[in-house]
């Protein structure tokens, strides 16, 4: 029999029925993948060949853990019962790392789950699983087993952040397809579901994502780690969120590399610098905007090098009458940022939109984002308390019988930052 040790960085292994497993599976995967946990799944990752050998090659790859996904036809799964659950168990059994968690689809009455199908259907002597942590598959069962999944993870990892210094080490994609090797050693390595639209994150990604950023902060904050360093891409609307759920009250500094290499970082608070790096292009009010609830304030995030004001021209043609304020800021020389200066910026940005939005009765902010991708992450870490919707670039091609072929700003997420519950507080694409 093959012999496998855990690896704290691996990914967690689901083992299911497919007949009727298959949803259940998807969902845990997607949830575990949003909350930074790689995944290995027979579907997406196992190579060609003999499904047993195979299997056995990839589980002894090594792993961080394992789920068992229990349903009626497990029973059937000649795979399930003779290589993975065996496999598996074995490793939870002789290492104590080794988290293994069970989504119990079984009943024993409506709304509670029968403890004892795992070991039933499997065909245990012993009643192996029954101390099994187990969880009903329900959307908020699966939650919770994906939140002790990534606290386990976290405290394997405390040693690693320590020798580095205490850099926790975060990677973000929005646009591969995720897969096993996909992975990149990163603490956590964050992917949501990709989207069939040419320009626009998923939507399902973005629940996802709500459902499962809460649990970002902590994680960071109880690995012992005092900065964050990020790699990756991402849609802006994702980024800012991830920025958004790091404030600077919990993670003093945040280092953002991007695809050249180049660092870009922040270890301040929003503030106003003597010399101001970005100006204000334009701007304006709305008098006669309705008075009752929340108002609402745009700023233009417009820090790229050639100008291209179409879309926020749209924007502010079909919202002016719903506004109080508008500002369209831009970078004070026509030029591209440059990494060094980033930090200052996006101190700058926010302090910006801060005072924006305290100037109108502490209004929720409609974010247009125009700007490098780590400018976006730094920005948002230092939001906390303000309301804002960031909005994603669309070019596509409008609908039938609507002949305005501008490019447009789409509202994607509402974020809150001091959110306890997570800083997604609705998905609006």
């Amino acid at each position: 029999m093959t012999r496998i040790s855990p690896d704290a960085f691996g990914p967690v292994f689901i083992s299911y029925r497919q007949s009727d497993g298959t949803d259940i599976t998807a969902e845990l995967a997607w949830l575990l993948r949003a909350a930074g946990i790689p995944v290995w799944r027979d579907k997406d990752d196992l190579p060609p060949g003999d499904t047993t050998e195979r299997l056995e090659q990839a589980i002894g790859e090594g792993l961080a853990g394992a789920v068992l996904v229990i349903t009626p036809e497990i029973e059937k799964s000649t795979v399930v019962k003779k290589t993975e659950a065996p496999l598996l168990v074995r490793l939870h059994a002789e290492h104590p790392e080794f988290a293994l968690g069970i989504a119990n689809a079984v009943e024993r009455e409506p709304g509670k789950i029968d403890y004892g199908a795992p070991d039933r259907l499997l065909n245990h002597a012993d009643p192996t699983l029954a101390s099994v942590d187990q969880h009903p598959t329900t959307r908020a069962g699966i939650l919770v087993l994906v939140q002790k999944l990534l606290a386990h993870r976290i405290a394997q990892t405390r040693a690693s952040i320590a020798s580095e210094g205490g850099t926790f080490n975060l990677n973000i994609q929005t646009r591969n397809t995720p897969q096993v090797y996909d992975r990149t050693g990163s603490h956590l390595d964050v992917r949501i579901r990709p989207s069939t639209h040419e320009r626009l994150p998923s939507v399902d990604g973005l629940r996802d994502l709500a459902d499962t950023i809460r649990y970002l902060p902590d994680s960071v904050t109880r690995s012992g780690a005092n900065r964050v360093r990020i790699t990756g891409g991402a849609h802006l609307s994702v980024a800012f969120a991830i920025g958004a759920s790091l404030p600077s009250s919990r993670i003093g500094h945040m280092d953002v590399i991007d695809q050249r290499g180049e660092t870009w970082a922040s270890d301040g608070e929003a503030r106003m610098p003597e010399r101001p790096l970005l100006a204000v292009t334009s701007q304006g009010t709305n008098a006669t905007v309705q008075s009752s609830g929340r108002p609402s304030v745009a700023v233009y995030l417009d820090l790229l090098p050639q100008r291209s004001d179409a879309a926020f021209e749209r924007y502010l043609d079909e919202c002016r009458p719903d506004i109080a304020a508008w500002q369209h800021l831009t970078y004070a020389v026509q030029e591209l940022l440059d990494p060094a200066t980033a930090g200052e910026v996006a101190a700058e940005a926010a302090h910006r939109i801060r005072s924006l939005a305290n100037d109108h009765r502490n209004a929720e902010v409609h974010l247009l984002l125009r700007c490098p991708y780590p400018i976006t992450l730094l920005v948002a870490r230092l939001t906390n308390t303000l309301r804002i919707v960031p909005y994603e670039w669309d070019d596509s091609d409008p609908a039938p019988g609507d002949d305005d072929y501008r490019a447009r700003y789409v509202p994607t997420v509402r974020v809150r930052t001091s959110a306890v519950d997570g800083v997604i507080q609705q998905v609006t694409l």
